[in-house]
């Protein structure tokens, strides 16, 4: 059994479309594809939500009538069959319908919101799997809200997982042994709550709806497909001769998916940790790639494999006399934030103080306003953290050394080396990113020739 999973770009079009079925009709195995909504759907819904919200009907209803269009067209030049092209008409005539009951009611929710999200992977992964058959393929679309489910969040929900897994392994499993298909499609990122309403898993969900049933299923392997060859050592639109890993460990691609790779979510990684399946990172577009291999535990070992960076990041500083000799401060600070619901990336302490790296949010004004009653707190904006990573790199002499001296003439605000193994990370201005992740990489893989590890991109 083998998980795929096509991203949105990977499935923008017939064409994008007809490439995916290539890639899959090549497979010996039983195959369940995850697919996305087509490319920039997602985004056409969210503003269509948007505009519902401030009563602009005049263009809700112009994106309905682009989405009906663009997925009709892409029906139509795949040869689906009437029975589809009714299911898209409905599908969007039904939420037009929606659209115009909520303007009146006004009841622009989590669980509404949930609803318009989830179309765009409803429509791509039926007409895609209308496309396996049109191309004598065995294929059953499967509704991924029938197999994954989740609390009743509706927006980036918990997944019940012991629920997830029973009805994955039912259902998708009937498919193959009863019905006799070779492949099963269903769309990523959408699932039910336990009552049944349509809720979705967060943006970037569908690579962890495919870990999820590449966990529940126990297969062999997960295939995430992109636009891009795999993991690489560094962000390519922003550092030249960016290399490609070609294997990597599973906490080395979560530290690297954390800290701002955006070619897996993070999410991702751990149910195939829990059962130890591989994944591979592939370009659709380029599948002769061999791609990156993400395994549990890397056999290349105290080296940096990439440079990873996060902009838009904002340093807090609070500081209290009370902290010192006492205790209980840190967790009143680390409380205010939870019930903020602001998740905190590095921390660093002194006696009297702490200073904690977050990312911008609606909520983080209150935060401070709450944390200024008992502490002194300062603000710093426009910060990124950048962070070199690679499995046993706290245990490497040498390696901080190379790290900071490469980085001549660049300011760090902070830095956090120890707490873990795999990563490295620093604090700087933002205005400096580009030019100290350029420092870095130059320092670390430029000159490496380490075949074994990296691909110079253009090679197999």
């Amino acid at each position: 059994m083998v998980v795929k999973k096509f991203g949105g770009t990977s499935v923008k079009d017939d064409i994008a479309i007809l490439r995916v079925i290539d890639i899959c009709k090549n497979e010996k195995s039983n195959s369940v594809v995850v697919v996305s909504a087509f490319s920039g759907v997602t985004n056409s819904l969210v503003e269509l939500f948007d505009a519902a919200k401030a009563s602009n009907t005049a263009r809700a209803s112009e994106i309905i009538e682009e989405l009906k269009s663009r997925h009709i067209d892409t029906a139509q030049k795949l040869n689906c069959s009437g029975a589809t092209i009714e299911f898209i008409n409905s599908t969007l005539t039904r939420l037009n319908m929606i659209l115009d009951a909520l303007v009146i009611i006004r009841e622009f929710t989590p669980r509404s919101n949930a609803v318009f999200l989830a179309t765009g992977e409803i429509l791509s992964s039926l007409i895609i799997a209308d496309a396996f058959a049109q191309c004598g393929l065995s294929v059953k679309h499967i509704d991924s809200r029938e197999i994954i489910f989740t609390e009743e969040k509706f927006i980036d929900a918990e997944v019940d997982l012991p629920k997830t897994r029973e009805m994955t392994a039912n259902l998708v499993s009937e498919a193959f042994d009863t019905e006799k298909v070779q492949f099963s499609v269903c769309g990523g990122f959408i699932a039910s709550t336990l009552s049944g309403q349509t809720s979705t898993l967060g943006r970037g969900g569908s690579d962890y709806t495919a870990a999820l049933i590449a966990e529940a299923l126990k297969a062999e392997r997960l295939e995430i497909w992109t636009d891009v060859d795999g993991i690489l050592t560094s962000d390519p639109r922003k550092v030249p001769n960016t290399k490609l890993i070609k294997e990597i460990s599973y906490d080395e691609a979560a530290e690297l998916a954390f800290y701002g790779a955006k070619v897996l979510h993070p999410k991702t990684i751990y149910p195939a940790v829990e059962a130890e399946i591989p994944v591979f990172v592939l370009n659709s577009f380029n599948p002769e790639n061999t791609g990156t291999k993400i395994i549990g535990h890397s056999i290349w070992k105290n080296r940096i494999k990439a440079i990873a960076f996060r902009e838009n990041v904002t340093v807090i500083n609070v500081s209290s006399n009370r902290m010192l000799g006492t205790f209980g401060f840190l967790a009143n600070v680390f409380d205010i934030f939870k019930k903020h619901q602001i998740p905190i990336d590095l921390v660093a302490t002194s006696e009297v103080s702490i200073s904690m790296t977050v990312d911008n949010g609606p909520s983080l004004d209150a935060a401070i306003k709450e944390l200024e009653k008992f502490s002194h707190v300062e603000v710093f904006p426009g910060k990124a953290i950048i962070s070199a990573v690679g499995d046993g790199i706290r245990n490497e002499s040498g390696i901080a050394a190379r790290f900071f001296g490469a980085l001549t003439g660049i300011n760090i605000s902070m830095i956090s080396f120890g707490a873990s193994e795999v990563n490295l990370s620093i604090i700087v201005d933002a205005v400096d990113t580009v030019k100290a992740v350029n420092m870095l990489h130059k320092e670390f893989f430029n000159d490496t020739t380490d075949n074994e590890i990296f691909v110079n991109l253009g090679q197999k």
